[in-house]
């Protein structure tokens, strides 16, 4: 079919679901496509001058690529993302389709695209990117990944057909060894964080502590969650490798904004940084990482840094009749206890809202919750109220954790009864899944100024 006809027919499709409230038009014009003309990723994306730069990792796709998105646009890029996380090949897809006149021409110079673990090496392989970043591996959605060790391999298979610049976490050692798959791999970048004080580290499930190379357990020097932290072989086969990029000191403010000492091949500066947590300093450091390797102006990056705010679901916050409500996306063992360890284990009197949807974008089996240290909720009183498909599974493990909850079904009434629970003044924090979160933005943007992302 004739590139045009193609475009006009997706964009109809895009259109149409709009306007019959059947979604946002992030998937299905990228569906449709894939069946009329099944080469139209590579042909769309052929027309970015400056190329395509490609963010997967299991946490944080989303808010590094806001971040990065924000430093180029500051350094003179017209950017396309998908800013609205549909991250699948038919959702840069729809993104692409979108963005394109009916003759396929694109007004924007670089496409940044989050892209989902597992369909990185299709897309990499059609878009032909410039740059690759890994963010993280940790255990998620399991009926679709498997393993770490296999979802590491597909994510190698994308890194090894493309001649992409690799920008790697340090500290996570299945990422670290992602470098070997690289076309270059001496060009790759590494980044990493020296030390974080003063954080709360509860215990959970290590998804990686062993040697990539000869599967020995690895030993740690630091841990700052999960299995990200500083480690060795002990048989001498495999280490962190040093950073080019770091993190070297960090201060907290009761704000929750952080400062920290960032050092780029050994030159050192100071950046903030206003969002809180951990996971948060591995997302800033990752996208200033590729701003450095891309050769954009440092002090506008870390300019851009400090003045950024958080991705939609992410950290987001929200004032509802005088309340102070966060949004923070929960999916996976390792993001759902850095919620707790920053937001909920030193609140003396939580009110809390768990929104625990088993949609196919959020995984349908969702025995991970069974891995996630509760317990670290030490509140004496918290208020907490469960909703989504799955409430009945939420509650069961918050009373196995000692932790009453009250179950109401529909999601909309759980959110009136979480702001009625919460008195002016005070915050509360929702917790959902991802088709949870999407509901729950569009049920709070009807009532307040909270912007829809699509």
């Amino acid at each position: 079919m004739p590139l045009r006809s193609t475009l006009v027919l997706t964009k109809l499709a895009l259109r149409l679901s709009k306007a019959l409230g059947r979604g946002a038009g992030t998937a299905l014009p990228g569906l449709l496509s894939e069946r009329l003309q099944p080469d139209l990723l590579e042909r769309l994306g052929a027309e970015l001058a400056n190329g395509v730069i490609l963010v997967t990792g299991t946490n944080g796709k989303t808010t590094t690529t806001k971040l990065l998105a924000e430093m180029l646009t500051a350094a003179g890029e017209r950017v396309l993302t998908n800013r609205a996380g549909s991250n699948l090949r038919r959702g840069l897809l729809s993104t692409l389709i979108q963005s394109a006149s009916l003759g396929g021409k694109i007004d924007a110079t670089i496409g940044l695209f989050e892209v989902d673990e597992a369909s990185l090496r299709r897309v990499s392989r059609e878009l032909r990117p410039r740059a690759i970043l890994v963010l993280n591996l940790f255990r998620d959605q399991l009926d679709r990944y498997g393993e770490l060790d296999t979802l590491a391999a597909l994510i190698g298979e994308g890194i090894a057909q493309s001649d992409a610049r690799v920008f790697l976490n340090a500290d996570d050692p299945l990422v670290a060894n992602l470098s070997t798959y690289a076309s270059d791999p001496t060009a790759v970048v590494y980044f990493g964080v020296e030390s974080v004080p003063g954080a709360i580290a509860l215990q959970t499930a290590v998804d990686s502590d062993r040697c990539p190379r000869c599967a020995s357990k690895l030993s740690f020097s630091r841990v700052f969650y999960g299995h990200i932290g500083h480690y060795t072989c002990p048989q001498g086969d495999f280490s962190r490798p040093q950073p080019q990029v770091a993190v070297m000191r960090v201060e907290a403010a009761p704000s929750g904004e952080q400062s920290f000492t960032l050092r780029v091949e050994g030159a050192g500066s100071e950046v903030t940084l206003p969002l809180p947590g951990t996971y948060n300093l591995y997302n800033a450091v990752a996208a200033l990482a590729v701003a450095h390797g891309l050769g954009l102006d440092r002090a506008e990056s870390e300019a851009v840094l400090s003045r950024t705010s958080a991705a939609f679901g992410r950290v987001e916050h929200i004032d509802i009749q005088g309340r102070s409500i966060y949004l923070l996306l929960i999916k996976n063992p390792a993001g759902f206890t850095q919620v707790i360890e920053t937001f909920l284990a030193r609140t003396t009197t939580p009110k809390i809202l768990f929104a625990i949807n088993d949609n196919y974008a959020d995984g349908r089996d969702i025995s991970w919750l069974w891995d996630v240290p509760i317990e670290g909720i030490t509140a004496r009183n918290p208020t907490c109220i469960v909703a989504g498909s799955r409430a009945d599974d939420m509650a069961l493990r918050l009373h196995y954790a000692d932790i009453p909850a009250r179950v109401v079904n529909d999601l909309p009434d759980a959110v009136s009864a979480l702001v009625s629970a919460t008195a002016e003044g005070e915050t509360a924090f929702i917790l959902p899944t991802y088709t949870a979160m999407l509901a729950v933005r569009k049920y709070l943007a009807a009532r307040t100024q909270l912007q829809e992302v699509w």
